[in-house]
């Protein structure tokens, strides 16, 4: 087949792939990502990855292997990488659960995959600057994928009173294995009476704990506590209320960014490659 046939195919898949996802996500709607929650994401990913061993291993020189591991392809991902942090950043849709986006992602991290499996050593022996750098932004892009179905997201009125039940979005009751207790709260105001800072005091775990806006408690690597608000109830009593993420799968995206940090200071260090010289 034609490099030119081929590229004619690839093109007509994406667009009917995107095509395809689009109408799902509008007719559907979002991506049931709750159904891959621990432990099928983790089966799920490592079926993935078997099946691209074996495309690898044994069709390499498929149309399917050799349109991944094209250049287009390598292109194709950073458009869509891109696009999607330009489309959360601006807070405009697709969400994370969108199909496209979901689609999109597992294209990157198929690409990403195949082209670690096809660079990571050469005659020479392993080549780490390149090995260390494209599995760092392997580890972040699939803790943030796989792992998108155990990230949780709670919200809890606290008052003066310990309480341990928090509430999940979509109003789930969820029974925390501590008590959180309302200490103190304030609310600074503009010299016209708009609120504009909040700050609470809460108790936790035998500590003492600082909250304000956008200046979260880190409870554990993968569990933070934010304070989103203030009310009073009925009777006077003031409560705040906080949300809690827990990020399970924190600590892989941390490490993926350590790894790619350390490989662009290996590539830095490393200079300019010579003409003619092969740089591992």
């Amino acid at each position: 087949m034609s490099v030119k046939r081929v590229g004619d195919i690839g093109i007509l898949a994406v667009v009917a792939t995107a095509a395809i996802t689009l109408i799902l996500d509008g007719w559907v709607g979002a991506f049931p990502v709750e159904l891959f929650r621990f432990p099928l994401n983790i089966l799920t990913m490592a079926l993935w990855l078997m099946l691209l061993v074996y495309l690898y291993r044994n069709h390499k020189s498929s149309s399917l292997a050799r349109a991944l591991l094209s250049p287009e392809a390598t292109y194709l991902s950073l458009f869509i990488l891109a696009t999607i942090g330009i489309a959360l950043g601006l807070e405009l849709r697709p969400s994370t659960t969108a199909w496209p986006v979901v689609v999109g992602l597992l294209f990157i991290l198929s690409h990403t995959t195949l082209v670690i499996m096809r660079g990571w050593r050469d005659s020479r022996g392993i080549r780490w600057r390149f090995s260390i750098t494209h599995i760092g932004l392997w580890l972040a892009l699939s803790a943030g994928f796989w792992g998108a179905p155990d990230r949780e997201q709670l919200r809890m009125a606290i008052t003066t009173e310990p309480t341990n039940e928090a509430y999940t979005m979509e109003g789930a009751l969820r029974v925390l294995p501590y008590d959180v207790t309302l200490l103190e709260s304030r609310i600074e105001h503009s010299p016209q009476g708009t609120p504009t800072h909040y700050e609470a005091t809460i108790a936790l775990e035998g500590k003492t704990v600082s909250l304000s806006v956008n200046h979260p408690y880190n409870r554990t690597m993968a569990q933070k506590i934010y304070l989103v608000n203030f009310g009073t109830t009925t009777s006077g009593e003031r409560y705040a209320v906080v949300e809690i993420v827990d990020e399970p799968w924190q600590w892989i995206t941390a490490s993926g960014v350590v790894m790619l940090i350390v490989g662009a200071v290996l590539l830095f260090a490393r200079g300019p490659r010579k003409r003619g010289v092969q740089q591992k």
